[in-house]
């Protein structure tokens, strides 16, 4: 079977330096070889979080899982530094078997140097992609009285964790400089991470300014479904930004499609949505 390995941290040791600023961290996972013969396999690294010792990374690492043969990855965590070796944070080995056993498949480590590494795992759901233009308009200026925000935007998912339900970042756009009205590049996400296949699961589309510094500010969020989206785009429907119950600009989908969604997927998607037909009462013809 397929998986699905998602990581986050929570208070790294800041390893910049005096007078470096915050540190910029970033994953790289590793599946262990723990058979004879085989060798260890690098699965990718996540995206370069920007001054933050607490990083939500967006990146989503694909695994092949067979019940009964032991898969364990490495996760190194390193701070990007230019023109020089980057710096480690800290490195955790996770059970693949152990994670899909714990509560909401999802496992905390202690690093060594400081701070703790989340890892949780999910069965990979569904097929397809989502192909995703949006394009926000007057989004409120959270800048201050100098500039303008700098927004970006960020995809979640609904995900049952050890902590119950909470809304996992799978996706995050480019950001647009100096930009109220951004129109951000064309973005192709898969479903399986997105929504598990279910075009009408909850989704969250959140935007936030960006903060060279971390801390970046939130800018407003809207719920919606991959639907949502696709029928949004056909219509030219203007999704409403709330920030503490207050519009705050609105978002379009000038483009939403879903293709290479199998004929298996699609069938269960009719299934769930399918209305049954009501019976008339009793003595009432049709």
């Amino acid at each position: 079977m397929k998986l699905e390995l998602s990581l986050h941290a929570s208070k790294l040791k800041n390893v910049a330096g005096a007078f470096k600023g915050t540190s910029d961290p970033f994953a790289v996972v590793t599946q262990i070889a723990t058979t004879r013969g085989s060798k260890p396999n690098i699965l990718g690294k996540t995206e370069v979080f920007k001054n933050n010792l607490s990083p939500q990374w967006a990146k989503v690492f694909e695994i092949d899982y067979e019940l009964g043969t032991p898969v364990k990855v490495a996760v190194g965590v390193y701070d990007e530094v230019r023109k020089s070796e980057n710096k480690s944070m800290g490195t955790a080995v996770f059970d693949i078997g152990e994670l899909l056993g714990a509560r909401g498949n999802t496992r905390a480590k202690k690093l060594k140097t400081g701070g703790t590494l989340f890892a949780t795992v999910r069965k990979s759901k569904g097929s397809g992609l989502l192909r995703l233009n949006l394009k926000g308009t007057k989004l409120k200026n959270v800048e201050g009285w100098v500039g303008k925000s700098d927004p970006f935007y960020e995809l979640y998912r609904k995900a049952d964790t050890a902590g119950g339900l909470t809304w996992d970042n799978v996706f995050r756009s480019e950001v647009e400089k100096n930009n109220l009205n951004p129109n951000w590049k064309p973005a192709t996400v898969e479903l399986s991470q997105l929504c598990g296949g279910d075009l009408d699961a909850p989704i969250k589309v959140a935007v936030f300014d960006y903060e060279r510094k971390g801390g970046h500010v939130s800018m407003g969020s809207f719920e919606t479904t991959v639907n949502g989206l696709v029928s949004g785009a056909q219509t030219g429907q203007q999704f409403t930004l709330t920030q503490k119950g207050k519009n705050v600009g609105t978002l379009a989908a000038t483009h939403a499609s879903v293709e290479g969604v199998s004929s298996g997927d699609m069938s269960e998607h009719m299934e769930k949505t399918a209305i049954t037909p009501v019976s008339p009462p009793v003595g009432q013809e049709t």
